[in-house]
């Protein structure tokens, strides 16, 4: 047997042992140990009329032949979540951790940046952070200079998985242009759609995105019919070699069907010279027009600098940010996670994951574990010439739960991660999505990435009622 492994951080220990390299058995979504069904999808099934886990041939061949055009894939088998669990671990903690965050950057662009005296996060690394970001502390503190904490908008999409243990654990930080903020509703309509199923038994609901903007404009006085309010679409990934996801399709039409019309940066260039814009529902980030609005006291839903929060060289801190500005424990833990300082990969490669800590969609992940020599080489040599311009960050790997319709060990179980797409949008105000984005890869992905960009496939997520008082709760056997 090998030796126990302790991961400790500022949130968690965890404590996993390893028999000869092979990992901890991975936590099963669906199946308890012995094989029984959790409460979720004995719930799912009741209402559905048939098993959730056993999709039709015609469900599976809807689904996953690219059924909205684009090179998006969906898992025809859904992702049932007890209400309960969701709502005290992954809704508060998400929450937790995007107040933190807002608080923080208030410190840091309006404040007296109480934060950095004494804190983990030196002002040198806050710098290096900055740098890696195409910005600095002086030039974010001009822009907001006038400015109010009100103002400390933005849509937040952390990227959260269960450990073996049953517990979840958070993996990123992604700030701005989120993806999924339109797809958690959208997978969810078209897997109903596409199982045959009674809408009544498991109701779509309303779009989450839509929920937030509502909430937004009340704030602001306004109403979505109002002519003074814009959408800007976000970033999409193209090129020949790219996966194309067409989210912004999906996020128009939502726009569109709650009463605001989008435009593209042409437009409102145009629309800024002629004056009579209040609020941009923005998800990109174009500098040149999106701080000229700011600059006219236009609302925006992500405000300039924001993007920075996403940083993944900020992960080791945002615990001590949970307990300096709110004075609580988090409630949702981070796995190890440390800057690569000097360039220089962890001494003992084992378990770790190497990201660039301002990469995205999945681009500069390395998995350490099994790299032949070469390859391993070759990654060290990326992360010390990169640096300090480009810092990347190790982080511990976890053996993600796992989601089949087979059992416990079955070996086409798909490992699955979660993104509650949630919006800050106000001071202290957060709406964490009631519909997640589920993702889901491949059980013989030798990259082992998540990312849809990547070639992951989204899986549908529903919450349900919790259990009844009195049974095994979730995150047990």
């Amino acid at each position: 047997m090998g030796k126990p492994h302790q991961y400790r951080n500022q949130d968690v220990t965890l404590v996993l042992v390893t028999f000869k390299g092979i990992l901890p058995r991975p936590y099963d979504e669906a199946f308890k140990l012995d094989g029984a069904l959790r409460h979720p999808y004995v719930e799912l099934r009741r209402r559905l009329g048939t098993d959730p886990l056993r999709p039709a041939a015609a469900t599976w061949q809807r689904l996953r032949d690219r059924p909205w055009g684009d090179d998006a894939r969906v898992l025809p088998i859904p992702w049932a979540l007890d209400g309960a669990e969701y709502a005290s671990v992954v809704q508060a903690g998400t929450s937790q951790r995007a107040r933190a965050l807002q608080l923080f950057f208030a410190d840091l662009v309006l404040g007296p940046q109480r934060f950095l005296e004494g804190a983990s996060l030196t002002r040198e690394r806050l710098q290096l952070i900055l740098t890696s970001e195409g910005t600095s502390l002086a030039h974010l503190r001009s822009l907001w200079s006038g400015h109010a904490a009100e103002e400390v908008r933005f849509v937040y999409g952390p990227d959260l998985v269960r450990g073996p243990d049953g517990h979840w654990l958070l993996l990123e930080d992604n700030v701005g242009c989120v993806g999924g903020s339109a797809d958690g509703h959208a997978v969810w309509s078209l897997y109903l759609d596409a199982a045959g199923a009674r809408r009544r038994c498991v109701p779509p609901a309303e779009p989450d995105l839509r929920v937030a903007l509502r909430t937004w404009l009340d704030r602001l006085g306004l109403s979505c019919g109002d002519g003074g309010v814009v959408g800007l679409l976000g970033c999409e990934a193209s090129g020949l070699r790219c996966v194309l996801i067409h989210e912004n399709a999906r996020r128009r039409r939502i726009l569109e069907q709650a009463g605001v019309g989008v435009a593209d940066p042409g437009q409102l260039r145009r629309l800024l010279s002629d004056g009579g814009l209040r609020a941009i529902l923005n998800f990109h980030i174009l500098p040149e027009l999106i701080d000229e609005a700011f600059h006219r006291r236009i609302a925006l839903f992500n405000a300039p600098g924001t993007g920075i929060l996403g940083n993944k060289a900020l992960l080791p801190h945002v615990g001590e940010m949970i307990r300096f500005f709110l004075g609580e424990e988090p409630v949702i833990a981070t796995p190890p996670t440390h800057v690569c300082q000097d360039g220089t990969l962890p001494p003992q490669p084992g378990d770790w994951v190497v990201k660039s800590a301002s990469g995205c969609q999945g681009t500069e992940v390395f998995v350490l574990r099994c790299q032949p020599p070469e390859r391993l080489a070759a990654i060290r040599e990326l992360v010390r010439e990169s640096w300090p311009d480009q810092a990347f960050v190790a982080q511990q790997r976890v053996e993600l739960s796992r989601l089949s319709s087979s059992g416990p060990g079955s070996w086409e179980a798909h490992p699955v991660e979660l993104r509650p797409v949630t919006y800050v949008v106000g001071w202290s105000q957060v709406h964490v999505s009631d519909r997640p984005v589920g993702r889901a890869g491949w059980g013989f992905d030798a990259r082992g990435q998540h990312n849809l960009s990547q070639g992951a496939c989204y899986v549908p997520v529903t919450v349900l009622p919790p259990q009844p008082a009195g049974t095994l709760q979730p995150g047990g056997g």
